[in-house]
């Protein structure tokens, strides 16, 4: 194992070539040379012309395309973005609206359940309120929105979201599918909007309250020495907005006339900033303090109490019970600013007050534009990529800071996520693809049988192999952070590789595992039954239906096979010397057909998995670039 992962980490940092060799103008074939248009807009006509966005695709740019838009496609989606165009395509799927919602379909399941056990157990009662649910199926929930959701870029956004403004079930949700359902609902809802927005709805959302500790936060009580909380302050400016050190608009971190960094936030900017967010609760309590009333009050922004008065509402039978501030009063300084005081009644405004500082804080362009880019591109962007994607945050066109869908559309239809004119030798170039988005690949990549459209996947087995489902990081820092440099030649480059904080010598063995169970085996879902007594429903617990490629297992028609798989899962991107090893494997298994030509199925079905199962743990694949 510790071969396989030195193999993986030097694969990523050694170039490899696409199956085939596509030319193109303006690709920039020749070492050296660049072209230039008259106008550097990069929507003018001469720049699309260049860049290659005025042209349609061929089959492997459409599917290395969707491999960054989008968790996972077919051979249905790389002829539809083949047919109108990356950009036509895009924008169509920006348009769309959200088409599942998490928490919806979990209501559904939850009435699924009550009802079944009313009829299975008549003399006792059941309802939403005592019939009890749990994370898992917020996860079956989720999987049914990521298999079946129309609006796949939306999907795609809203996972980088979740890995960004992160809240996991590793926390005091107490098992709550809804907390997780409500929030990821959240994203889904907003991950297209204004990213002030998004601010302010992950405020007030409760999962985010528990899960920074600012739920019920307090205004400063010296005599029982009771502070403001700092957590989410913290949080907000580090891992949601600015960053730890000031940037300049390509990313490039700012220096000091001494060459030092240069922080944008210190000890008292956070102290001053925990006074904001005091005051807020439930929105279903009484008073602040108060505890939550059921599994839906997950589901409810958080309420704004300036005055503290559980003491009335706890003991009504004092006649002069104690009242204290909720909100802390004064002014709040953070960042180089400062909220005017005011009274506490109208505390709320400076929560308004105080996400307005942060969203036209200049670092918040830079910070955003590389996360989203690392989440969807590549690792290593360059300055100008992220000056480019930055510069949208800043202004969409039409002077609007913040539009995510505009910053998204930035990313995926940039020059050098297209790759027109980029070096294909980059060593450092794309990005290790996450366990959860290969597994999604995977699933949504080959036909996967259903009837009635249902797929029940609870995960558990997927988390416990690769580490990741959605929402379970094992803390707010994600399950990788952005800065991670692995040993070797990446670290002495001084670049960075994300997702491979995640590899170690388990979790390859445990990914080549799964594969084996999710193909070999034909085991690629998780179906448990959800409530006692229910019968197992055989057509919702899936399985791959590959037969329509049984016709292409025979010796000379292996290469046809493999380059529907490499078209599909890598773009094209399989090398020779990989393709080679794969037709020589696949070949050696046994095989056989009737006089009529038709293959055994058992030895066909064997071929068909061995190659996916080859391709999907090759270097050519893992690295997506």
């Amino acid at each position: 194992m510790k071969n396989a992962l030195l193999l993986v980490i030097s694969y990523f940092s050694v170039s490899f070539l696409y199956a085939q060799s596509t030319i193109r103008f303006g690709q920039g074939n020749v070492s050296n040379i660049s072209v230039t248009a008259s106008s550097q807009s990069n929507n003018s006509t001469l720049m699309r012309t260049l860049t290659g966005i005025g042209y349609l695709p061929n089959s492997a740019a459409a599917s290395r395309f969707l491999s960054q838009a989008t968790l996972g496609h077919n051979l249905t989606y790389i002829q539809d973005v083949t047919n109108v165009g990356i950009e036509k395509w895009l924008d169509t799927q920006l348009a769309l609206p959200v088409v599942f919602r998490t928490q919806t379909y979990l209501t559904q399941l939850h009435q699924m359940m009550v009802d079944s056990l009313k009829v299975k157990f008549p003399a006792n009662t059941y309802s939403l309120s005592n019939v009890y649910v749990s994370t898992v199926h917020f996860d079956a929930s989720w999987f049914q929105g990521a298999m079946t959701a129309s609006d796949a870029v939306r999907w795609r956004v809203a996972w980088a979201l979740s890995e960004l403004f992160v809240v996991s079930r590793v926390s005091a949700f107490d098992d709550n599918p809804y907390a997780l359902a409500s929030y990821y609902d959240l994203l889904l809802d907003n991950c297209l909007g204004n990213y002030r927005t998004l601010l302010n709805k992950i405020t007030y959302h409760p999962a985010m309250g528990v899960y920074l500790t600012f739920l019920n936060n307090h205004a400063t009580d010296t005599t029982n020495k009771v502070y403001p909380d700092e957590n989410y302050a913290r949080e907000m400016m580090q891992l949601f907005s600015i960053g730890l050190y000031k940037l300049n608009l390509d990313g490039t971190e700012m220096r000091d006339a001494n060459n030092q960094l240069i922080p944008t936030y210190n000890n008292n900017d956070i102290a001053g900033l925990a006074k904001v967010f005091t005051g807020l609760s439930w929105g279903d309590s009484r008073y602040l303090g108060d505890n939550y009333k059921s599994k839906w009050s997950y589901t409810l922004p958080m309420k704004f109490f300036p005055i503290d008065s559980s003491d009335a509402k706890k003991n009504p039978w004092k006649t002069k019970p104690l009242i204290v501030n909720g909100h802390e009063p004064g002014s709040k300084t953070f960042l180089g600013s400062t909220i005017a005081a005011r009274p506490v009644l109208q505390g709320e405004q400076d929560i308004q007050d105080a996400l307005n500082i942060i969203f036209n804080h200049p670092n918040v362009g830079p910070f955003i534009a590389r996360r989203l880019i690392q989440r969807l591109v590549t690792s290593n962007p360059s300055p100008g990529y992220i000056q480019r994607v930055a510069t949208v945050f800043n202004n969409n066109g039409s002077g609007v800071r913040g539009d995510l869908k505009a910053v998204v559309r930035a990313v995926l239809l940039d020059a050098e996520a297209r790759d027109c004119g980029a070096d294909q030798t980059n060593a450092t170039a794309g990005a290790l693809r996450e366990p959860l988005v290969r597994y999604m690949n995977l699933m949504r990549g080959l036909p996967l049988t259903t009837q009635g459209g249902i797929y029940r996947n609870v995960m558990v087995d997927l988390y416990n192999r690769l580490e990741q489902r959605p929402l379970s990081s094992p803390s707010v820092f994600n399950f990788f952070q952005p800065d991670f440099q692995p040993d070797g030649q990446l670290k002495a480059l001084g670049k960075f590789a994300p997702e491979f904080q995640l590899v170690n010598s388990q979790t390859i063995t445990s990914y080549i595992n799964a594969l084996n169970k999710w193909l070999i085996n034909d085991d690629p879902v998780e179906f448990w039954t959800f409530f006692d007594g229910e019968i197992p429903k055989a057509d919702q617990d899936s399985r791959f239906n590959l037969t329509a490629d049984y016709a292409f297992t025979r010796n000379d028609k292996i290469p046809q096979l493999l380059d529907k798989y490499n078209l599909l899962f890598t773009g094209g991107k399989l090398s020779a010397k990989t393709l080679d090893l794969i037709r020589t494997m696949v070949i050696k298994m046994p095989y056989s057909e009737d006089v009529n030509g038709v293959p055994n199925n058992d030895y066909a079905s064997r071929r068909v998995r061995l190659m996916l199962v080859l391709i999907l743990s090759s270097p050519d694949y893992l690295i997506n670039r």
